[in-house]
């Protein structure tokens, strides 16, 4: 998996075995990405697990980044990340709860 942003390498590992991509469903993942941008909250909130998403970064990534970054497709991208943590029994930190409390809409 290429390793191009600031998730911890905690992350990664929670993410090692998961192939499928959230965006095209296909066994070809390749990158981890941010569902909320980076720069969009500017606090550390935004390397929570929780905004982790699996994609093929160069079929379903970049030529849909634009697509991407709409409310609609957040909401989507964060139950599947939400989803697969519980499917793997991740425990829930602080981080993510602030992460959650900021970006509540998208889980309303």
């Amino acid at each position: 998996m290429k390793e191009k942003n600031n998730f911890s390498e905690e992350t990664r590992i929670l993410f090692s075995d998961a192939w499928r991509c959230f965006w095209c469903g296909k066994n070809k993942a390749d990158s981890l990405h941010h569902i909320v941008g980076r720069g969009t909250g500017g606090s550390i909130v935004e390397s929570s697990a929780l905004n982790a998403s699996l994609m093929c970064n160069n079929s379903c990534h970049l030529p849909n980044h634009s697509e991407l970054r709409t409310d609609e497709k957040i909401k989507i991208l964060l139950e599947k990340t939400y989803n697969y943590l519980t499917s793997i029994g991740y425990e829930f930190n602080e981080l993510d709860a602030d992460f959650i409390e900021k970006y509540i809409k998208y889980y309303e």
